[in-house]
């Protein structure tokens, strides 16, 4: 069989039964990898994803730091080996990153503006124009009342990223926290307004590396 990751950690949790689940934690060099025993991923589905959302969430009540993997990820012992020995250093700064922190999420909703124009003068642009303009383009549009609600809650924040949303949602920004500030962070993001969603705590899923 091989191995479902769910988590990668800074503890060893042994071996428990959650949900009707039966998790393992193995030690990789000191880096501890939360798994199942899977002969195939299982189907993706909302059901499967939320059953998947509160084993991380039962992971996180047990570890001060853990890496989620996205929808998991199913390796052989050999394939996961090599993808912690080639990754070691990353895993190692984002565990020591995330430990005793977690994710509150905002979501701005929105009208999308229009696209600009390209100007005429685009077939003259210098490589600093371009990269500026590429920078821009890069960073999610926001409407007031988000930027008032994120500039609030910055002082608080440890890290944060980006993304650019689709449709209504014009961007979601994830912010890590530390746990004993997350009442500060609740209280300075302020009462619900329309147009901005923040959610939280969750396990940091944005702040965990892309490793396989």
């Amino acid at each position: 069989m091989a191995l479902y990751v769910l988590a990668l950690t800074d503890t060893d949790l042994g071996n428990w039964t959650t949900r009707g689940r039966s998790l393992k934690s193995a030690n990789y060099s000191g880096i501890h990898v939360v798994h199942e025993r899977r002969v195939a991923l299982p189907v993706v589905s909302d059901e499967e994803l939320r059953a998947q959302h509160a084993l991380v969430m039962a992971i996180a009540e047990r570890a001060p730091a853990v890496l989620p993997a996205r929808f998991g990820a199913l390796l052989e012992k050999r394939e996961l080996t090599a993808a912690i020995s080639r990754h070691r250093a990353e895993i190692v700064a984002a565990l020591d990153q995330v430990r005793d922190h977690v994710q509150m999420t905002i979501r701005v909703l929105g009208t999308r503006p229009a696209p600009t124009r390209a100007a005429s003068s685009d077939t003259t642009m210098t490589g600093t124009d371009y990269l500026r303009r590429a920078r821009l383009a890069a960073i999610p549009p926001m409407t007031s009342v988000g930027e008032r609600v994120v500039a609030a809650v910055t002082p608080i924040v440890a890290a944060e990223r980006r993304e650019h949303g689709t449709g209504g949602l014009l961007a979601t920004i994830y912010h890590l926290v530390e746990v004993r500030q997350v009442q500060r962070y609740v209280h300075a993001a302020g009462p619900a307004v329309p147009g901005v969603i923040v959610s939280g705590p969750w396990p940091p899923f944005a702040f965990t590396p892309q490793l396989w």
